[in-house]
């Protein structure tokens, strides 16, 4: 597969690419497929941010609306095409917002609040809030997001047409250690009430439902591909994606371009969004596996 990076990205993924080789511990377990810590095969499409979105750190393509919704660490919300063009824009509230996914049924959009460790869920048709969810930190009672820490970086939701909820959604607790007990590097699941009564008012508590440890730190971004039952999730540390099981399992990782990338979408053609804390989303062509 061929791929072309400008000479910044490809510095950038160089640099990935050896911090990946030296950290075993962010690697599949034996006798899972080799992740061989290779470029990230694409084609460098350019920055499409044409608003300067402040602090872009999330991002979900829409496949109801087919256009792409941002989240910014200010509390901004953005809706813009495929191609950056604006399409509505709204500071929904003082919170630091970090990570956007979306429903692919009902079209409604989950805000991941950092700090607060709470769910918004958010009308797409002028972001306006519907309800609010905070997330119990602890598991099996230990404290897994500790107040005071990281605190939850990334969401995507995973459909289960089996589960009664019709799925469960996935978060990233952004921890710069791999041995700290009250704030561990995770990627955990909530059930959230989107097919069962539930108040309509007032912040509702939801409990975490599982968790696993990637063995890599500074998750920043995930995202979960339907066409592949991929979960990709973004190390900004390590300038790295790698390619997760929804069951937690490993099975690849890409040294990634891009800086300070704190969201990952792809659309249904293969091109992949990032947002950069530092400013811009960048899109690029993935020559990504069939």
């Amino acid at each position: 597969m061929s791929f072309l990076v400008t000479s910044r990205s490809l510095a950038i993924c160089l640099a990935a690419a050896a911090l990946l080789a030296s950290a075993p511990a962010a690697l599949p377990a034996a006798g899972q497929p080799d992740p061989l810590s290779v470029l990230f095969p694409c084609e460098w499409v350019g920055d499409i941010d044409r608003i300067s979105f402040r602090e872009p750190s999330g991002i979900v393509y829409h496949p109801l609306r087919h256009t792409l919704f941002a989240v910014g660490d200010e509390g901004d919300v953005c809706e813009i095409t495929t191609d950056g063009e604006p399409l509505q824009q709204a500071h929904v509230r003082d919170a630091d917002f970090e990570g956007i996914t979306c429903h692919p049924d009902s079209g409604l959009l989950y805000v991941a609040i950092e700090g607060e460790e709470a769910i918004l869920e958010v009308d797409p048709d002028g972001l306006r809030v519907l309800r609010e969810f905070t997330i119990n930190r602890t598991f099996h009672g230990a404290t897994v997001l500790k107040p005071g820490g990281q605190g939850i970086e990334a969401i995507t939701f995973v459909p289960d047409p089996h589960h009664p909820q019709g799925g469960l959604f996935y978060l990233a607790n952004q921890s710069f250690t791999l041995d700290d007990p009250e704030d561990p590097s995770i990627i955990f699941t909530v059930e959230l009430p989107l097919t069962s009564a539930a108040p309509a008012s007032g912040k509702i508590p939801v409990d975490i439902v599982s968790c696993f440890y990637p063995r890599v730190i500074d998750i920043s971004g995930l995202y979960y591909d339907a066409s592949r039952d991929l979960i990709y999730a973004i190390s900004d540390s390590h300038n790295a994606l790698l390619e997760i099981t929804p069951s937690g399992e490993t099975v690849r990782a890409y040294a990634f371009p891009g800086d300070n990338q704190e969201g990952i979408t792809v659309d249904p053609d293969g091109y992949v969004y990032i947002a950069q804390d530092s400013g811009g989303i960048v899109k690029l062509k993935w020559r990504r596996p069939g």
